[in-house]
């Protein structure tokens, strides 16, 4: 088992459903957690309660630990397909992950997805591990409200997400593809689906620096 596990994922068959997985995995995680981020148009409280309710489940650490897992992995094995695209001097991370044609989403996916992981850093950094040094009465809603409604802190939201809407747009359909998923008369339907959920998630997290932007105005 362990012998036939090694080969899989040192194989590029096996790097790429790998790849796949964990990335319609992470886009499940990016649809909950828009949920959670709307909340905030209702009151300050219903995000602080929602956020609450996350933070004192005692099964948050291991759910924390398997999303940063999902997320080392799609990164640690995206690097390696683009190396050995590079290596082979085809095209580039596009093939490896068995895409149809190209287009300009599919042609900087080795762009957007470094721009995303840097984003993902500075997110981590604003909302997550300031809040462990701040004060004892932190509040989780001042602290986005203040973030987003500055002119720096909108400019690198709005533009990390853009580049993961981008993102979306291909890796969607083209993670269908690689599963053995993207049957010709489904192919269509999975492209579609994927662009609306690209813009969908742009949107929806966007329209929340825009609404505070507005509020100060």
């Amino acid at each position: 088992m362990k012998n036939w596990l090694g080969r899989f994922l040192s194989s590029s068959l096996g790097r790429k459903y790998v790849m796949a997985v964990s990335g319609l995995s992470l886009v499940l995680f990016l649809v909950a957690h828009l949920a959670g981020n709307l909340s905030l148009f209702f009151s300050d409280s219903a995000f602080n309660a929602y956020a609450h309710a996350l933070e004192s489940n005692p099964l948050l650490p291991l759910a924390e630990a398997g999303l940063a897992g999902v997320f080392l992995v799609h990164i640690a094995l995206a690097f390696v397909l683009i190396a050995k695209n590079r290596a082979a001097r085809k095209d580039k991370y596009q093939s490896e992950l068995g895409s149809g044609g190209r287009s300009l989403a599919s042609a900087t996916m080795t762009i957007t997805g470094p721009i995303v992981l840097v984003f993902l850093l500075i997110h981590l950094y604003d909302f997550r591990i300031s809040k462990m040094f701040a004060d004892e009465g932190y509040d989780l809603a001042l602290a986005v409200r203040a973030r987003l409604s500055s002119p720096l802190g909108a400019t690198i939201y709005i533009f990390g997400l853009l580049a993961l809407g981008v993102h979306l747009w291909h890796a969607f359909q083209s993670s269908f593809q690689t599963l053995g998923l993207g049957h010709p008369r489904a192919r269509q339907v999975i492209v579609w689906i994927g662009r609306l959920l690209a813009v969908g998630l742009f949107v929806g997290f966007v329209s929340i620096p825009f609404w505070l932007f507005m509020l100060r105005g």
